[in-house]
């Protein structure tokens, strides 16, 4: 049985692809570049394990299906973020996170922490944080670089609470599972894992 499985290294060129395709048409194309390089690492696969397919447009379709509800579940967390920052508690909470004495680079993982999880979305967390908080704490000396890396990290963390898009995608539509039953392991590597990360981030770059 496992002869008629694919090697595993061949996973690795799709995701070359992808890369290789990224920095490639990065100039010429702009963000289109990610959409290329995608189609490309997809149409890489396919042909490496075109021979192990048993019913391709069953796969395709389930491919498709499960693109499509990520793209709602996404685009609905977003849509609450959005919804969140026109609240005024959400000003509170932006200026009571920028308040927080101590190291600078503490206030801003746990403000974008925290706003990251209010909106749902890492990156939504971040689109909606980091145009408000980055100019308070570049103004009194955050090192723009060491900002930009607790704040990719920290926004990884309570993004994956049980109402984020990708934890409902995950969970919901991929494994086919319940929350009740897979959360606890996936809370345990997406929220405890980034958290210890930038706590470890925070005090590496205190010494800096």
């Amino acid at each position: 049985m496992r002869e008629k499985l694919p090697n595993p290294l061949l996973s690795i060129i799709p995701l070359f692809v992808v890369l290789a395709f990224s920095f490639i048409f990065h100039d010429s194309l702009g963000k289109s570049a990610l959409i290329v390089a995608l189609l490309g690492g997809c149409t890489a696969t396919i042909i490496i394990s075109f021979k192990y397919f048993k019913d391709i447009w069953k796969a395709v379709s389930e491919g498709t299906m499960g693109a499509l509800i990520a793209i709602a579940n996404t685009s609905a967390v977003v849509g609450f973020g959005g919804v969140a920052k026109a609240t005024p508690a959400f000003n509170q909470t932006v200026e009571a996170m920028t308040n927080i004495p101590g190291s600078p680079l503490i206030g801003s993982a746990i403000a974008i922490c925290v706003i990251a999880g209010m909106t749902g979305s890492a990156s939504g967390g971040q689109a909606i944080a980091l145009p408000l908080l980055s100019p308070h704490y570049l103004d009194i000396g955050v090192n723009p670089e060491q900002l930009h890396r607790v704040a990719a990290i920290s926004s990884g963390a309570l993004d994956s609470l049980p109402h984020g898009g990708y934890v409902v995608t995950t969970i919901r539509a991929i494994a086919g599972e319940t929350h009740k039953d897979a959360y606890p392991a996936f809370g345990a590597l997406t929220v405890v894992v980034p958290l210890l990360g930038v706590i470890l981030a925070v005090v590496l770059f205190s010494f800096m």
